[in-house]
């Protein structure tokens, strides 16, 4: 009898996914170190994307600035930040698209990238083909990627959503989450072989546990400083809370 692709970590995770898809209330539920960045400092090496999306989410995915030299792995931001965000984010997730193309960007510009926050996420896919996407996207960072790699898992979200690119059923299949790798120029053979390594099923399915175990009841959902928070419902709600923890 034949393997399934990624050993049996990666039937494990499968498996998880189709659990936790089952208990989450949805997507939108509750609507590493890195290198030190001193407090109050503009990063200047945040990065646009190269793509040329034909979405509105999309180019405001593709311009936002992301400081990729506070980058860990998932993590973004100094090692001594006061506040650490911890989203759990799926790639397949509208709500998470929208909180990545609207808030995101002005959460990393006013407070990752001036090293007062750092942001991590964390992979919570909740359907099987977004968590092959979701070891994909480990992978990545595997070769130092990983933000970029971020940042086109969800404008290719945003275009399938509106049909100005292909539907995520084939953009999120082995074959396409290559194709998305050698656009960012990784090494293929590398990032093939760590698609089916038991290392990046274990990635995945770490954070799918903690999710469980935390309680987390849909996607996005948000843990600050070890503590599970309700979602602000607007960057001004985000800047309240984010003020108030940095007094």
């Amino acid at each position: 009898m034949l393997e399934p692709p990624g050993g049996w970590r990666l039937v494990g995770l499968l498996a998880l996914v189709g659990l936790l898809g089952a208990l989450a209330a949805a997507c939108g539920g509750d609507d590493d170190d890195s290198p030190t960045q001193p407090p109050g400092t503009r990063t200047p090496t945040a990065v646009t994307g190269t793509g040329q999306p034909k979405t509105e989410l999309g180019k405001k995915i593709n311009k936002a600035e992301v400081p990729e030299q506070l980058a860990a792995g998932t993590r973004l931001g100094s090692a001594d930040a006061k506040v650490v965000i911890e989203a759990y984010e799926d790639f397949g997730c509208p709500h998470c698209l929208e909180f990545t193309a609207v808030i995101e960007p002005t959460l990393l510009r006013e407070y990752v990238g001036t090293g007062k926050v750092a942001f991590v996420y964390r992979f919570f896919p909740l359907r099987q083909l977004t968590g092959v996407a979701a070891v994909a996207a480990f992978c990545a960072g595997e070769q130092d990627k990983f933000w970029p790699y971020h940042r086109r898992l969800f404008v290719t979200q945003a275009e399938a959503n509106e049909k100005a690119g292909p539907a995520l059923t084939e953009a999120f299949t082995e074959e396409g989450l290559k194709s998305l790798a050698a656009d960012l120029q990784l090494d293929i053979s590398t990032f093939a072989a760590c698609q089916q390594s038991d290392a990046a099923a274990a990635a995945v399915q770490g954070d799918l546990r903690k999710a469980q175990e935390l309680g987390l009841p849909g996607t996005p959902s948000f843990v600050i400083n070890g503590k599970v928070t309700a979602t602000p419902a607007t960057l001004a709600d985000w800047r309240k809370l984010l003020d108030g923890l940095l007094k």
